[in-house]
């Protein structure tokens, strides 16, 4: 039983690898030889008409989408922006994403000779901050930390392009 099996699966391999190779491939066409001294025209080339019944039915069968004042589907629903890429570009959620005017300033600590100030921002998230750290939408620098007090440059441009600095103090809420 099992010979017989191997013989039929063989016998089976056999015909279909071969049953394909009776088509030829077809021949070039034969070339003709001119007697010398006569010259032969320039072969023309083939023009080919294009199909048009054949691409008319191709997109009959095909779907065609119609938008109707709806939007595309395929497209993507999350549109990419160009972020500008330069170091100290401000991030959603840091110090650079909110106004100098929004944070308050809620404790001045002091290691050795360097001041550290801890401002809070309008979400209630607090950031500590040293001479030299980058505050707000402008760029701000933080220029000095004393006991009472916390100054921050921004420079901004006029109307004319010329850069001035704007000073910004930042102390502790006074209590009445």
């Amino acid at each position: 039983m099992r010979l017989l099996t191997t013989f039929i699966i063989t016998v089976f391999i056999f015909i279909s690898a071969f049953s394909g190779c009776q088509s030829k491939p077809p021949s070039p066409p034969a070339k003709t030889v001119k007697p010398q001294g006569q010259v032969s025209p320039s072969p023309q080339p083939e023009v080919k008409q294009l199909q048009a019944p054949a691409q008319e039915t191709m997109q009959e069968e095909g779907y065609v989408y119609q938008p109707r004042d709806r939007r595309d589907p395929f497209v993507s629903l999350i549109i990419p922006t160009q972020k500008s890429q330069k170091k100290g570009a401000g991030k959603v959620g840091t110090l650079e994403s909110y106004d100098i005017s929004e944070f308050r300033l809620l404790a001045i600590a002091e290691k050795g000779e360097k001041y550290f100030a801890l401002l809070a921002t309008p979400d209630n998230r607090a950031f500590t901050v040293s001479k030299g750290a980058i505050v707000g939408y402008n760029k701000g620098r933080v220029e000095e930390i004393t006991k009472n007090k916390v100054l921050i440059v921004e420079y901004s441009k006029d109307y004319k392009g010329d850069i001035h600095p704007k000073q910004i103090t930042l102390e502790f809420l006074k209590e009445r």
